[in-house]
């Protein structure tokens, strides 16, 4: 596989002739200790190649006491910082311990890092070198790359309000045209993104109501409120694990994501598309339940119940979704796939026409 690399951009002195940052980066662990140090080893390079002040940052989020142990043995000959929480406080309680470390420390900057990333060499000097050059950035990300054929996977992203989804760029020149021209309207995936601190300091921590997904939406939601941008860095890659099929995906994402999709949409929508909002929301939500349901994926089907339910109820942080569902949302569940059925009938009949 050959990956674009950027260890000789000419962006790089501009940050060799500033001050020297300081930068945290912070990784976090979950009984995922082989994925860690894979992650960790492409690592090596970046402190010799950033001019910056960098302290590493493992968190094993409540992993088992033999994963844990085996993390700290690993690493305890190494210069990386490790700490130990006793439960696991998902994406963004793990980090928001992070970003509070380097709040208080003075950290210029601080990269979160997902520990199932691969790292290419030069990365991180392309990141400080982008946000030094723009003093109203709060954060940026390199293109992400799947880590089995090289393709871009995530690249700029923007918020299609009017129809409650994102629309993620990939191409590589339209997404550098659009994030120039709409730099406010532009967000970033959370799997390799360095913030500013002092961004954070001002718009406050990731939002722990949401455990893991829509964090990042959601900051970048934030940030663009205070006027910073999020910005896409060409010249870095990173390489992430992506899965392709939805039967690869446990059921608590199903749940996390529903839930989250929900509560964030129905936060940030801004004023002039939150007609019908509910309604259109509930609408989304139930058919992508139905649709489960329908194509027998009974688990994911009851874990999405769940998370409507809990974002009706207001019930939010870790996942919920190993309970019972309520026979209130089976009832619910049933109407909606009659109705999306009806509703779907001239669709139908329309194309068994068109076949003949």
């Amino acid at each position: 596989m050959s990956v674009p690399t950027s260890d000789h951009s000419p962006s790089a002195a501009t940050v060799a002739g500033a001050q020297r940052p300081r930068v945290l980066i912070s990784i976090l662990n979950w009984n995922g200790l082989q994925k860690t140090l894979t992650c960790l080893e492409s690592l090596k390079d970046q402190r010799a190649s950033t001019p910056a002040d960098v302290t590493t940052l493992v968190i094993d989020n409540g992993s088992r006491n033999d994963e844990a142990a085996a993390l700290s043995a690993a690493l305890a000959s190494t210069d990386v910082v490790l700490k130990c929480l006793p439960n696991n406080l998902g994406f963004t309680g793990g980090h928001n311990v992070a970003i509070k470390m380097a709040i208080e420390e003075g950290y210029d900057f601080i990269w979160l890092l997902n520990n199932d990333a691969k790292v290419t060499p030069g990365t991180l000097r392309e990141l400080v070198a982008e946000i030094q050059q723009h003093p109203r950035c709060g954060v940026v990300s390199p293109i992400l790359r799947d880590i089995d054929d090289g393709t871009v996977a995530r690249c700029v992203n923007t918020h299609e309000w009017d129809k409650r989804c994102s629309r993620r760029i990939l191409d590589i020149e339209e997404a550098r045209r659009f994030q120039e021209e709409h730099p406010l309207e532009t967000w970033v995936d959370g799997t390799a993104v360095l913030f500013r601190v002092s961004a954070l300091k001002e718009v406050g921590l990731l939002d722990d109501r949401l455990f893991a997904y829509y964090d990042d939406n959601e900051i970048g939601v934030r940030l663009a409120a205070r006027g910073w941008s999020s910005r896409c860095v060409f010249t870095a890659t990173v390489l992430h694990e992506n899965r392709k099929k939805l039967e690869e995906f446990p059921s608590y994402l199903s749940y996390l994501l529903q839930r989250n999709e929900l509560l964030f949409y129905y936060a940030n929508t801004p004023p002039k598309y939150r007609s019908l909002l509910w309604l259109r929301l509930m609408d989304k939500a139930w058919f992508d339940a139905s649709r489960f349901h329908q194509y027998g994926l009974e688990g994911h089907s009851k874990a999405a119940m769940l998370g409507i339910y809990d974002f009706m109820k207001g019930n939010f942080g870790p996942p919920a979704h190993d309970r019972p569902v309520p026979a209130s949302m089976y009832a619910l569940r049933a109407a909606a796939g009659l109705f999306y059925n009806i509703k779907n009938t001239p669709m139908r009949l329309k194309k068994r026409l068109a076949a003949r």
